[in-house]
């Protein structure tokens, strides 16, 4: 076992056994890392927002279903409309801009809130907006959507990013004849 006394001069060889990083190791591996990063990070971004659009749009489809379904289990119209706040009990009049609250009710006088919902905006980074005429649908005990008192022909229901325009960060909830739902990505305003 080499033994070093005190006061004498470490030979390079034995300089070069000690364990360790070079300076040249460290800077080449944070070098690499912070590349990395630059690559990941905007990636990260891109499907957080993809991901935060997806989850409205499943979520307003399954409210547009949900209302469907009371309508013809209770053989009476429901709304599906926007509200003005988390508590409202009525559709709020028709107005622009974007959904913050929605309901779901029957559209009788007196009918009670059989389910609400909130547009979580992210800080103002997504936006829902709709072609619906007053931003309301019913649903009739048939099963079918309408608007304005007719039956819906390819009305929308858009969710977005503000911040985006990228189509994977838009999705179009497409009311179509007969009730038929089709969600897909598009290009274009909100």
């Amino acid at each position: 076992m080499p033994t070093i006394m005190l006061g004498t001069h470490v030979s390079g060889l034995a300089a070069a056994r000690m364990p360790g990083f070079t300076l040249v190791e460290l800077m080449v591996t944070v070098f690499v890392a912070s590349v990395l990063l630059a690559v990941a990070v905007p990636s990260f971004s891109r499907m957080m927002v993809t991901s935060r659009v997806s989850a409205q749009a499943n979520e307003l489809v399954a409210a547009i279903n949900f209302a469907r379904s009371e309508a013809i289990k209770r053989n009476t119209s429901m709304a599906l409309c926007r509200a003005s706040g988390a508590n409202a009990t009525d559709c709020t009049s028709p107005q622009t801009g974007d959904w913050q609250f929605w309901i779901v009710r029957p559209v009788a006088a007196g009918g009670t809130v059989v389910r609400r919902g909130v547009i979580n905006q992210f800080s103002n980074a997504l936006a829902v907006r709709s072609t619906l005429d007053g931003d309301l649908v019913v649903f009739g005990p048939d099963g079918l959507a309408r608007t304005g008192g007719a039956v819906i022909d390819e009305e929308q229901i858009n969710v977005c990013s503000t911040r985006s325009a990228d189509p994977e960060t838009r999705r179009r909830i497409m009311l179509g004849v007969g009730s038929r739902l089709i969600t897909e990505p598009f290009e274009g305003d909100c």
